[in-house]
């Protein structure tokens, strides 16, 4: 495997120096950094880094939009929140981004080091991954991308409700995602009153639609998408 390569967004200059000398000390990694989103993002697009710690609070583009810039382009890339802000909103958002975890500052070394070996451990360790697509089976495929779902190389149509749903469990592979969280993330309407049914026969049209076993129920109001 080739060496991998991290990033790390963060304006607050020493505090980025020390961490990079931390992280140098214990990894064999390329780092980059840089001291504001924009900055960041254009790193990340030249150098492709399969891991990113970004600040949350950063002048030009925040952590957070840097993260969902990233989404659009890879959905391997793994990364890591740091903020100064504990606000349940911030962290949420966080996590609608797919990050690995989120570390409160100042950082704990040890939380900081636990974080970036889940990284590693998780980043996929061939080197043709096709970034745009989830595979659910031999047969079958979805484009994070352009949210389009394929069945023996023929598109599918999906409804936008759907498509959202897939593109979820899609990002939560093999963990099991609550029928609340699910509502909030497809219909994403904070007006509207949560129904598990809604939920419930949604995931049933989407069944129907996928290659068989992939789509799991779980106890407790839970669903996973079964995927290697």
């Amino acid at each position: 495997m080739n060496k991998l390569k991290l990033l790390y967004a963060e304006d607050e200059q020493q505090t980025r120096k020390d961490h990079i000398a931390y992280i140098q000390s214990r990894y064999d990694l390329t780092v980059y950094e840089a001291d504001d989103g924009v900055e960041a993002l254009d790193i990340y697009k030249k150098h492709k880094p399969d891991i990113v710690l970004t600040d949350i609070t950063m002048p030009n583009m925040c952590g957070l939009e840097l993260a969902k810039e990233i989404r659009k382009i890879s959905h391997h890339t793994k990364i890591i929140i740091l903020t100064a802000h504990s606000e349940q909103d911030k962290l949420m958002q966080a996590f609608d981004s797919n990050v690995i975890n989120y570390l409160i500052k100042p950082i704990d070394r040890q939380k900081l080091r636990s974080s970036i070996d889940i990284a590693i451990e998780t980043i996929p360790k061939s080197s043709d991954v096709d970034e745009n697509y989830t595979l659910l089976s031999d047969n079958a495929r979805f484009d994070m991308i352009n949210s389009q779902y394929y069945l023996h190389d023929k598109k599918v149509e999906l409804s936008k409700s759907e498509s959202k749903l897939l593109e979820l469990l899609c990002e939560c592979k093999g963990i099991d995602v609550s029928s609340y969280d699910i509502f909030v993330s497809v219909w994403d309407d904070f007006e509207k009153e949560y129904s598990s049914s809604s939920v419930r026969t949604l995931v049933k049209k989407l069944r129907k639609k996928l290659p068989e076993g992939v789509l799991k129920n779980i106890y407790g109001g839970f669903y996973r998408l079964d995927i290697k």
